[in-house]
């Protein structure tokens, strides 16, 4: 394979194509290996390691293997995992993927198959039963893929959803974001939440259809990337409590404020009287277990990782928007705030609020705009 080179990410060996390694935008062909998800595939490790920790069969199928990347990292940094499964639809990728399981030694507990995912997915282990940890990471959408990756995962088990149709789940497409994740977006500062939350309400509502329940877990957002993780359960009843966890955020695009509710309207702004903005239907509750996310801290992580985790077991993740420092000096016409300093006065006022995982210069609060306006000038 001339086209491909030796690299290492973790404590792995992946072979890739070479221009990837150069390459700013890496090419579909001769196969698929994004140098710049390092950090991604990293936390999915730590995620992996501390979910198979307590979980009974052992199983990793990754539906969009490309090379390997994330499949191969599994059987070499997590190996609790008894049975890796690789697909791609691209052949030498593939073959890729399977000379680099022989360079880490881990050729006896990976299998290799080229099909489409639904199928892959569907067909389950080489004992025919369904996997504990399922991956989708497809290009651009996962929402095709949603329901058959429910279907072939355990009672208890964890799946990991990865979306970079960002374009359509920021708000630049609503009209595409509502036919495929059933909710209006919000092109706005907090734009990656509203984003994530979409995926995780399509997969609520998904999997209630199926008699399951989603649990999420731990979410990440890196530029264009955004992941979930969830865990699934096979309850009729919990399946019938989705609803608890679904609804919208009213935005005003005048003054700042915002909001979430559990019905659906427009309305004026209480503030401003300006008309509001609907996000929505999307998830509303947490985003995150903390105790989950301990487990991943306890993997010893690195310094990246271990900024993005430990924002995350902070978080007030249960308030579904977040507000930018910026945002906030720009209105009071003052120089930037530190996030550190707004959460420390927000909570000396007695309002909830800490930093967010999912973007370093902002920060959570129950505290509606014109209180933090208050508070912080």
């Amino acid at each position: 394979m001339a086209e491909f080179v030796r690299t290492v990410e973790g404590r792995t060996i992946l072979m890739v194509p070479k221009s990837s390694l150069t390459s700013k935008v890496p090419s579909k062909m001769p196969a698929f290996f994004n140098p710049a998800a390092k950090l991604n595939r990293d936390l999915s490790i730590l995620a992996y390691s501390a979910f198979v920790a307590s979980s009974e069969k052992k199983t990793f199928a990754d539906s969009f293997a490309g090379i390997g990347a994330r499949a191969l990292r599994v059987a070499v940094e997590v190996p609790e995992v008894e049975q890796v499964y690789c697909n791609d639809i691209n052949s030498v990728a593939i073959e890729a993927a399977k000379e680099a399981a022989g360079l880490n030694s881990v050729i006896g507990r990976c299998h290799f198959s080229i099909e489409e995912v639904c199928k892959f997915l569907l067909k389950g282990d080489k004992e025919g039963d369904r996997y504990s940890i399922v991956d989708l990471d497809p290009f651009g959408t996962p929402a095709r893929h949603v329901d058959c990756v429910l279907r072939s995962v355990l009672d208890g088990g964890l799946v990991s959803i990865t979306a970079t149709d960002t374009a359509v789940l920021w708000g630049v497409y609503p009209k595409v974001c509502l036919r495929r994740y059933y909710g209006r977006p919000l092109n706005n500062s907090y734009g990656n939440e509203t984003a994530i939350r979409l995926l995780l309400s399509l997969t609520a509502l998904t999997a209630s259809r199926l008699e399951l329940a989603i649990k999420p877990v731990f979410v990440h957002a890196t530029k264009h990337y955004l992941r979930v993780y969830a865990k699934v359960s096979v309850s009729s009843s919990q399946a019938n409590d989705v609803y608890n966890s679904i609804g919208y955020v009213m935005h005003c695009f005048q003054c700042g404020h915002r909001f979430n509710t559990k019905e659906y309207g427009k309305g004026k702004c209480e503030l401003c009287n300006t008309g509001l903005a609907v996000a929505g239907q999307l998830w509303t509750g947490s985003l995150y277990d903390k105790e989950f996310v301990r487990k991943m801290l306890e993997q010893d992580p690195d310094r990246q990782c271990k900024k993005v985790l430990e924002a995350a077991v902070e978080e007030a993740s249960e308030i579904p928007y977040y507000f930018r420092a910026d945002e906030i000096s720009s209105k009071l016409k003052s120089n930037t705030h530190s996030v550190q300093r707004i959460v420390e006065k927000l909570h000396a006022a007695g309002f909830v609020a800490s930093k967010t995982a999912l973007n370093t210069s902002a920060f959570k609060t129950d505290a509606r705009i014109n209180s933090i306006l208050d508070v912080v000038s």
